[in-house]
């Protein structure tokens, strides 16, 4: 009896393990999109992200940086050329928390796009803080690896934090690496 008992309730813990984890990917952390991924014509998602290449004496709560679309893609701006990025089609992240403002331009003779985030989350160091939804002309073929390669290194015009302690502003520029990937 004592025999039976035992494996029953073995077989009821290993039951209820097996439903735990795996699958579902439940996590707000988008899964990771290869780089030989290509952008479908119509629209498409990039995301940026920050990665700290050394301690950061603050969180960071502000990226601005610039990157190079490729011929064919282009993101919604208020007048259909160069200007201001509608505010529909540039979003914060999916690490931030808070209040959380992304915006932006667009230089169509150039094909750079100036963009900015800025945060008041007060534990930011790392993860996706921008989202920009473009336009990709159909005929097309780009890929996230040709999208990486014209912007390696994203460039960083600034990037900065707050210390509360001395409730002063510190500069992380040169601490921080920003990213690219893509939304399927």
């Amino acid at each position: 009896m004592k025999t039976t008992l035992k494996l029953i309730l073995a077989t009821l813990t290993l039951a209820a393990l097996y439903g735990c984890g795996g699958g579902g990917n439940g996590s707000s952390t988008p899964t990771a999109v290869a780089d030989s991924y290509v952008f479908p014509s119509g629209t498409a998602t990039i995301t940026f992200s920050a990665m700290s290449t050394a301690q950061l004496a603050a969180p960071v709560s502000g990226i601005d940086f610039t990157v190079t679309l490729p011929a064919g893609m282009t993101p919604t701006t208020a007048g259909g050329a160069s200007g201001q990025i509608d505010s529909t089609t540039i979003t914060a992240g999916s690490a931030l928390t808070g209040t959380n403002l992304a915006f932006g331009t667009y230089s169509v003779s150039t094909r750079k796009a100036h963009l900015s985030m800025a945060t008041t989350s007060n534990s930011y160091r790392s993860g996706e803080f921008l989202r920009l939804t473009c336009t990709v002309a159909s005929g097309t073929s780009i890929t996230l690896a040709q999208f990486k390669a014209a912007n390696d290194p994203v460039t960083i015009i600034k990037a900065v934090g707050y210390d509360s302690a001395t409730a002063s502003t510190v500069v992380l520029t040169d601490k921080l690496k920003v990213t690219i990937g893509a939304v399927r």
